[in-house]
């Protein structure tokens, strides 16, 4: 390791860097909304209401269920310039913000200007997906301002000209690194240090990829096909959590209010036309199944280990699995609350059956003995 290194011999391609030394880099700020419950991109692309732009899509992305690439425009506050890289629509009512913002500084200095950015941009974000919100409205089912928010960013830093080891970088910086991605200007204890830095991998042992909860370090100058991961996972998160609330406040209001069935769903056949809030549950079942479905099924890396270990320990950090528990529990409870309703119902329609025929034949038999 570089501490046990005498300082007058370095050996050739291990070299200690300075303290203070300064980094070129990026800082990439990813911002999703859910705004509404489908965008319609056919409404978008006949009315022209954004500027839309071809994106090249990833080989590790399926190529069907494409979101909708357009031009945000390049901005500067508060003297931070930024460039937008990444700005999509998805059809089942997401929006999908990247900002880019560059930097030439020490961890130090870019550890007490990060927090200050980041709230820069939280409100930037609001602001450009409150336009894009106003120009597509028409197209967007159920608009509304916005539903749910989630953020992420990557602090990326281009490998240092001198010759040193991704491990021996991680032990001189590993501190500062971990400040970073919990946007803390002081440092943190030796055991939050030791989590945040396990999270680990690389790839030409040049570079490497720290992951966490709310961040990820990159040490690396090939890093853009790897953001296109950082957001779909971002969007995974989002919508997984906003079904996550919206069926709490489903069951929620199904437990609390009784159940107003209208009349004529007691009518055996005919009662299955006419809607009930069960049956509005169940369709909602359905309808979140498939998107959940679409998001988790979007990414393919078959015999790429790289990136799928890349992706796996994006998952396991962002607790995504834990999210989807939690919704296929509450999905769960909504089949078999559907499934005793049915029950309960199909008992009814066979009674209201019986008692019909029961009348029939009364009426048959008075009519005979009339006759």
């Amino acid at each position: 390791m570089l501490k046990n290194v005498d300082n007058n011999k370095v050996p050739f391609g291990i070299e200690r860097l300075e303290l203070g030394e300064k980094f070129t880099g990026n800082i990439f700020l990813f911002y999703v909304f859910d705004i509404g419950d489908e965008i319609v991109f056919d409404v978008i692309r006949k009315k022209g209401l954004l500027s839309l732009r071809e994106t090249p899509r990833s080989p590790y992305f399926k190529n069907y269920h494409i979101p909708l690439s357009f031009d945000l425009p390049v901005g500067e506050i508060a003297d931070v310039k930024h460039i937008s890289v990444i700005s999509k629509l998805y059809n089942f009512g997401a929006i999908s913000l990247c900002y880019q913002i560059p930097f030439d500084d020490s961890l130090d200095d870019l550890k007490g200007q990060l927090v200050d950015i980041y709230e820069i941009y939280n409100r930037k974000s609001d602001e450009d997906v409150k336009a894009v919100f106003n120009k597509i409205y028409p197209a967007i089912e159920k608009p509304q301002f916005y539903q749910m928010k989630n953020s992420y960013y990557i602090v990326q830093v281009n490998p240092s000209q001198k010759n040193i080891a991704p491990e021996d970088f991680k032990e001189q910086y590993g501190s500062k690194i971990a400040s970073l991605l919990r946007l803390e200007t002081q440092s943190l204890s030796d055991y939050q240090e030791a989590d945040i830095l396990d999270y680990t991998t690389g790839y030409y042992g040049k570079d490497f990829m720290i992951f966490d909860s709310e961040a990820s370090f990159i040490y690396d100058d090939e890093y853009f096909e790897t953001l296109e991961f950082f957001e779909s996972a971002n969007i995974q998160l989002l919508e997984l959590q906003y079904f996550d609330k919206f069926l709490d406040k489903s069951l929620e209001a199904f437990y609390l209010k009784p159940l107003a069935i209208p009349w004529q769903a007691y009518i055996p056949i005919v009662g299955r036309k006419f809607s009930t809030p069960i049956s509005k549950l169940a369709r909602m079942r359905v309808d979140i199944s498939v998107i959940v479905e679409r998001l988790d099924s979007s990414i393919k890396m078959v015999g790429d280990a790289y990136y799928s270990q890349v992706y796996s320990m994006l998952y396991e950090k962002l607790s995504l699995q834990s999210w989807q528990e939690s919704i296929n529990k509450k999905l769960d409870i909504i089949e078999d609350l559907y499934t005793v309703y049915q029950h309960q119902l199909e008992l009814l329609h066979e009674e209201i059956l019986t008692i019909v025929i029961i009348l029939l034949i009364a009426v048959e038999a008075v009519l005979a003995f009339v006759k």
